[in-house]
Parts: C-alpha cells; sequence; structure tokens
C-alpha cells in the first residue's frame, strides 16, 4: 500500500469515526454551546467544513500546483453562519462526508513526490512540523491531530 493510499485510509477512518460521535445528536443539542463563548456542535462541523474559499481539499492542491504556496490557516474560524445554524445535522455531516471524501481520494493517487513537495504554513513556525511542512506531513497533521482534537471535541459536547 502507498504512503497516499494509506493516508486516505486514515482520514476515512476518522470521518468515520467523526460520524459515530456525531450521530446521535439532535438539532437542538447541536445548537447549544456548553460554555459561555464556545463553540456548538454545528459550529464544530461548519469549520470542518470551511468556507467556499477556504476549503481543505484546495488547501492540499495548492502543494502539489505551487512552488511552496504560502497556505493562510487562521485558528479557531468556524465558518458558522444563521444559513449553518438552520441546517440539520445531518446534512452538515454530509458535506463534511463529501469533502473529506474527495480529499482522501485525492490523497490516495498521490506519489510519494507528490508526498514530500512542501509548503509554507506560518501557523505551524512554533511546532514540531516547522513552518514549512510536507504535504505528506500537513495530511498527518490534519488526520492525527486535527480531526482527533475535533472528534473529542464532539464526544464531550454529546455526553
Amino acid at each position: 500500500m502507498s504512503v497516499g493510499s494509506s493516508l486516505g485510509d486514515q482520514l476515512t477512518q476518522k470521518v468515520s469515526e467523526l460520524k459515530q460521535v456525531i450521530s446521535g445528536i439532535s438539532d437542538d443539542q447541536a445548537s447549544k454551546a456548553q460554555a459561555e463563548g464556545g463553540w456548538c456542535a454545528k459550529e464544530v462541523l461548519s469549520h470542518l467544513i470551511g468556507d467556499e474559499h477556504s476549503a481543505i481539499v484546495e488547501r492540499f492542491k495548492r502543494f502539489v500546483e505551487e512552488d511552496t504556496p504560502t497556505i493562510e490557516v487562521v485558528r479557531g474560524v468556524s465558518a458558522f453562519d444563521a444559513r449553518r445554524q438552520q441546517t440539520p445535522v445531518p446534512q452538515l455531516m454530509e458535506t463534511v462526508e463529501s469533502r473529506y471524501r474527495t480529499l482522501a481520494e485525492f490523497l490516495s493517487g498521490l506519489s510519494d513526490d507528490q508526498l514530500g513537495r512542501k509548503a509554507h504554513v506560518p501557523l505551524l513556525k512554533e511546532s514540531p512540523l516547522g513552518e514549512y511542512p510536507t504535504l505528506g506531513q500537513w495530511a498527518g497533521f490534519v488526520i492525527n491531530f486535527h480531526l482527533n482534537d475535533h472528534i473529542n471535541q464532539l464526544r464531550s459536547l454529546t455526553a
């Protein structure tokens, strides 16, 4: 199995875990934050969806299409708005699944050379990855840290 295929499989597994965590939540429960200023479950899902201008798949494609692109990531942006507040949880989850399925397919088709391409991600400057991660490292970060953190966040919101 190639590294790209393995990353695609890992991502698919994480999204399945996310779907399982969110499956029993009502729209009413998903609209309420547990703490003042905290995110509700719909806001977490909105964050994972992103907006039309910062779709996660497009960020990954830039590693391959551009020479060392700068990937701007702003921590704590959810893309939550009135429209998504009114969107049922299953529909939000379906959008998350669709976006990440596309990303898993993209990752699965990458060569080792493509996975080794770098981008400049200023947000990661102080992280162990540094501010110039490879596409493979970025994918591992998104799967094993970013998604995992939000799965745990949703677990606490649905408990």
